[in-house]
Parts: C-alpha cells; structure tokens; sequence
C-alpha cells in the first residue's frame, strides 16, 4: 500500500490527517486536514506545518522532536493560524512516528488532528485501523519480495536452461529471448524485441524446404499447447540450420485472458546426425560401405517371401576372394583392408540397379539379384568375374592378380529359409573353390560333389559357431621332466557339437583347408593366456605350452595381442612355451624368425614341434630361436623295437643337446618306452603313460 492509499482511506473520518517528514514537510493530507488548514482543494504536499502555525521555530522544533521519538500519540502545543477563528474552539493535534517494516522505507510523522473536545473514541478507532495497516503493510513487503525472489529465480533459470526460449505478445511480437534462443537464431534479445517471430525465428521443411507453420500462431488460434511439425529446420541470422524440436503454449493473466505465447525449443542435430549415424552403421559394413551381412539377410527373407508366392524369382551370389588370406596374413592386414575396399568398388560399379551387393564378413560377399533368366543370369556371373580378371592390387611395390570364387542358387518357391539359400550358395561356391581359382558355380539337388561335401561346410558352420559362441574347451596334458620336477602343460582344444565332443583331428584339417586356423588360435591365446594370469594371481602358476599354426604364426593380431598381454604382465613371460610345427616355419622362415625373436625378447620361450620331418630340419633348429625341440612321436614310439627309430631320436637328442636345447618325447605310451627314453637321455616326456589330456588344470 502506497502513501496515497494510506491517505484515502482517513477521508471518510471527521479528523484531520497529515502525514509529515521529520523535518515537517508535508507529504500527504486527507480531506479534513486540507480545510482546517485552510484550502480544502489544495494538496499542500511540499510545504512545511510553520507555514500554518503561529509557534515559534523552536516550538514546533520541540512539536516534531518528541512526536520522532514516541511509537504512541502524544499531543503537542501548536499554535495553529486558524483556531482564531472558531470562537474558543480549536484543532487539537496528536503526533507519532511511524517506521514501516523491514526498514527499506523512510519513518514518517502522522499528525491526527481534532476540533473541539471529542478525542478518545475517534483516535482509538484510527488507532486500531492503523495497527491492521501495519500488519497489511508487513503482509504486502513480504510478498514483495517473495516476488522479487521468484522473478530472480526464473531470469536465471532461463538463463541457464539448455532450451531456447523465446516470449511473445498475443499478436506474435517478441518480448523476450534466452541466451540459448540468442545463440540459435542469431538475433540478440533486445534487438529482436518488438519484431514479428518469423522474422526472428525463421523455421523451413527440411525436406521440402517450405516454411513451417507458425507454431505461436497457431497455439493463440486453438488455445493449447502445440509442438512443430518433423523435419523442422531452423535457419539462424547468419545462415546456420539447426534441426529443432519444440512446443509454443498461450500465456494467460489471472482472468485466465491469453495474453502472449512462449516458445521453448532445443537444437537436436547432433541427435538426428547420431540417429542416422546409427542407422547407417545398423546396414552398412564400416569398412567397405557397402551393406552388411544384417541388412542384406533382411533383404533376402523379403526375397524369399516374395519368391514363396511362386510370381517371381531371384537368384544369391556368393563370392569368396581366393588370394585373399595369403595377402592378409603376410603382407598385414592394412593391406587386407585395402583389397577389400578396392574390390567393393570394382563390384559397386557392377551392380545393376535394384540389385544388393552386401560383404557379409571377411572376404565374402553376397548379391541378390531380381528376377533374370538363366543366360543373362550367367553372364552377370561372368561380369563380376571378369571385373577382378582386369584388376591389380598393388601394395609396397608388389601386384597382385586377384581373382573370385563364385557360387550361386535361385530363389523361388523351394527355398523355404534364408538359412537355407544362404547354405546352398555356400556348397556352390565351396565347389567353385574345390575346381580351382576363378570359377562359378550354380547349386543343384543333384550335384554329387556338393552332396559329398556337405559334411565338411557343416563343420565349418560348427566352428564358426563355436568361434561365436564360446563352444571350444581347452584340455590340458602334462609334459614332465626327467632331470627335475618341472611341469609344463601343453594346452589342446575340444569343440562342442550338441552333447558330441570333437577332438582336434576331427575339425582342424577343415579349420586349414577353410582359412580359420588363425581365428583358433587368437581364442586358444587369449582364454589360455586368461588361466595363466588366473593362476599367478591365485598363487598357484603353472606352466603352459601353446601351440600356433602356420598362418597365425605371421598374422599380426596375434603378435600383438601376445606383446601387449605380456608388456601388460611381463612376469607372465617365463610360464608361456610357444609350440610352432617345422612345417610352419618353414613355409615362413623370415616372419617366423623375426616374431620369435620379439617375443622371445620379452622373455616367452620356444619350441619345435614335430621335429624330425622334413629334410632340412637340422638347418631350422640352427637359424630359429628355440629353446625346446620336441621329437615327432612316430619316431618315439617305435624307440624299442625299431632300429632306425631309436638311432634317430638318440641323434636328435644329441645334436640338440649340444646346442642347448631341451629335448622332449611326445607320444610316451608305456614304460618301455619311458626306460628307453631315460638311457638316451631325453629331458622331458609327454603321453598317455605319462599323463592324459583333461579339463582340469
């Protein structure tokens, strides 16, 4: 309540009331006061009470000084001009001092004042009028400033907020924006004040590139909340687009009157550049861009349930690069990558338009092709054939000719899966690659070479699964020296087929001959290598022996997941024996030698397996770096009664012995054997006599 209302309120009363400064200026009167000092038209705000008195200086001095220091009225002896006029009656003042809560506000006189004798009840009213004034007057300040709080509360929440907002009046002008609504339109808040929104907040189709509906327009009209249509661009002052998302919603008073509109938006590009991000990845292959093995298998389901409906056919390419692993494992797999991307190119360039050219994982990559017949069918075949006939891969300095297995099938109301289409395609390009490099093959019920290799490609279809699904075991069989007690345990794999068991000659020749030997032994590493650190810590730590194909032997994710494990846990290094065939290091000797002498820098040890095979083994065992030779059991087991056995495993033993070698004996099957090994002086032996392959470590 202002001073004015304070006033007003005194002018029905039949007392005189002025409120006064403590100097005695007047600053407000009521009705009555304004007559009994004379002009009941003026305000007489401004003017000083010595004006209207006939006191002296002091006297009203005295007057103002005791009413500043009394909270109660107290009267005083104030000569008023006036009262010589009213014929022995006169005005009678009462004063006291008036201090609003909360100390903001300046302290006040106020000056009742009464004509003739009749005091008490009329001051006693205002009195009481006066004390609910005081407690309005608290009520309103305190409200006040819980205003003020909310009102700071909400400038610094939408300064803060991570939405834009911007406010209009109900015709659509802007009254406000946040800082969020500044960076994105471009337009600074006091500059946009006053301008139309579409001036400001300039918003278009993303795809029709039209300009959107007016979304504050819009809630005004229908009085509700709305939200902008998908696909709503914002186009800032300087040209900037950002892809929005928002709600406009009507502003009401307190009679519930629409009065403006606010806009709350936010910038959701980064969201729709990650979503389509994601969708991209969800169909495409990272590496060759071409479509994935996932959205192609969509593709040929579609195809399938088409085809089912016996009005129309396809036909599934698969091809399978045929240089492809000699090239990754020996030259690196950036090279590997390379080739790939490059033949995706050469194919994408092929494709006829509505086709779907996928790479489903490694080398392998897959077509399905609308309905053709069957001769235009085949020279499709013969195009993609003939796109890598022309081509040349070259890497560091060296070419080389590429060239592609294919196999194919036809998709019409027999094929009831593509589980199976993506089978038959399979057994075609498995015979194309049995007949040789660059050749076709189209799939046939009859084809007895498929038939007979049926069994082959389902092991193969196990061991990708048990590569997927952790199906593989690893056994353990000891090798135990004859000289001391040391223990090392040659680490051997099993594959679950159902509630089957296959040992390692049961899949492993097809595991070679199908290129995924390295693929076993990067999982035998890493689970063995997971036990020997499982071991150490426990206390217990044991020995383990590993054995490594020819191909991992020169693939570089293993090098490196074996250097980084044991540059991780290099007091790992002396419980690994890395186990390589004779075989295998010679097919490599230069990439052999250089990984051995890596890892055997870090403190790994190796052996030579099957030693005595080949005709130039002693040559190997002087240039490789080996610390164990262990001697080919069918030299071993014929140690007692043949001749030639014995001589050669007593040379063996020897020459290796005389380099430092350690000499171990697989295949120890009794003792006889055993005796026989002691006299000629092997250092470790291994074999069912000495300990069979289990689970257990």
């Amino acid at each position: 309540m202002n001073l004015e209302d304070f006033f007003q309120l005194s002018n029905s009363l039949p007392e005189g009331y002025l409120l006064l400064k403590t100097d005695g200026t007047i600053l407000v009167t009521n009705r009555k006061a304004r007559r009994f000092l004379g002009n009941a038209d003026v305000n007489h705000a401004g003017k000083n009470i010595i004006d209207y008195t006939d006191s002296t200086a002091n006297e009203l001095h005295k007057a103002i000084s005791d009413w500043s220091r009394s909270r109660t009225p107290i009267p005083a002896a104030i000569k008023w001009k006036n009262n010589a006029k009213n014929d022995g009656m006169g005005w009678r003042c009462h004063g006291f001092l008036l201090k609003p809560a909360g100390g903001k506000e300046p302290a006040y006189i106020v000056l009742r004042c009464t004509f003739g004798k009749t005091l008490a009840s009329n001051f006693i009213s205002l009195n009481n009028e006066l004390n609910k004034q005081r407690v309005l007057l608290r009520k309103l300040l305190k409200s006040r400033d819980e205003l003020e709080r909310e009102h700071e509360k909400a400038v610094v929440t939408l300064h803060s907020i991570g939405d834009g907002v911007i406010t209009t009046d109900i015709a659509g002008n802007i009254e406000y924006l946040n800082p969020v609504a500044e960076k994105l339109t471009g337009w600074d808040s006091d500059d946009a004040a006053g301008k139309n929104l579409l001036d400001v907040f300039n918003i278009i189709n993303e795809i029709t590139r039209e300009p959107t509906e007016n979304p504050v327009a819009r809630c005004v009209k229908d009085n509700r909340v709305v939200g902008l249509a998908n696909h709503t661009v914002l186009i800032s002052r300087n040209g900037q687009e950002y892809v929005i998302e928002d709600s406009a919603a009507p502003i009401r008073n307190h009679f519930n009157k629409i009065i403006g509109a606010v806009l709350v938006f936010h910038d959701t590009t980064d969201d729709r550049l990650a979503r389509h991000q994601l969708e991209y990845l969800a169909q495409h292959d990272t590496l060759t861009g071409l479509k994935n093995r996932h959205f192609f298998e969509q593709q040929l389901k579609h195809a399938i349930d088409v085809a089912s409906r016996g009005n129309r056919y396809y036909y599934l390419l698969y091809i399978d690069l045929d240089q492809f692993k000699v090239i990754n494992d020996t030259v690196g797999h950036a090279a590997g990558d390379e080739l790939l991307t490059e033949v995706s190119f050469c194919f994408s360039n092929r494709i006829r338009q509505g086709d779907i050219l996928a790479r489903l994982g490694g080398d392998e990559f897959g077509i399905l092709i609308d309905c053709i017949d069957l001769g235009n069918f085949e020279k499709i075949i013969s195009g993609y054939q003939s796109a890598l006939e022309g081509f040349r891969f070259t890497w560091d300095n060296h070419t080389y000719d590429i060239s592609c297995s294919i196999g194919s099938t036809i998709i019409d109301n027999n094929i009831s899966s593509s589980a199976e289409a993506m089978r038959r395609a399979d057994i075609a390009c498995y015979i194309a690659k049995q007949s040789g490099r660059n050749q076709a093959h189209i799939y046939h019920e009859e084809d007895q070479s498929a038939v007979a290799s049926m069994g082959e490609i389902s092991i193969v279809s196990d061991i990708r699964a048990a590569l997927a699904h952790d199906l593989f075991l690893l056994y353990f069989q000891p090798i135990k020296s004859l000289k001391n007690d040391e223990v090392i345990h040659e680490v051997l794999i099993r594959m679950q087929k159902g509630d089957d068991l296959l040992t390692p000659g049961a899949f492993l020749p097809i595991a070679e001959r199908h290129n995924l030997m390295t693929e076993i032994d990067k999982w035998v590493l890493k689970h063995a290598l997971q036990i020997l650190l499982e071991q150490y810590n426990n206390g217990t730590p044991q020995r383990l022996s590993i054995n490594l194909s020819g191909v991992t032997l020169g693939n570089e994710d293993t090098s490196e997941l074996l250097k980084t494990f044991f540059k991780n846990h290099p007091e790992l290094a002396p419980y690994l024996l890395l186990e390589i065939t004779e075989t295998s290091a010679v097919g490599q000797l230069d990439v052999a030698s250089k990984l051995m002498y890596e890892l055997r820098s870090l403190g790994i040890r190796f052996a030579l397996d099957d030693f005595g095979t080949g005709f130039s083994s002693f040559t190997y065992l002087k240039h490789l770096p080996v610390d164990f030779v262990k001697i080919d059991g069918t030299f071993v087991r014929g140690i007692v009664d043949d001749p030639v056995d014995q001589a050669m495993v007593r040379s063996i033993t020897h020459i290796s012995n005389s380099l430092g070698k350690i000499i171990i004996a697989e295949f120890v099957e009794n003792e006889d054997i055993l005796e026989e090994l002691k006299k000629i002086g092997v250092d470790m032996v291994q074999g069912y006599h000495i300990g069979r392959p289990s689970p257990d470590l």
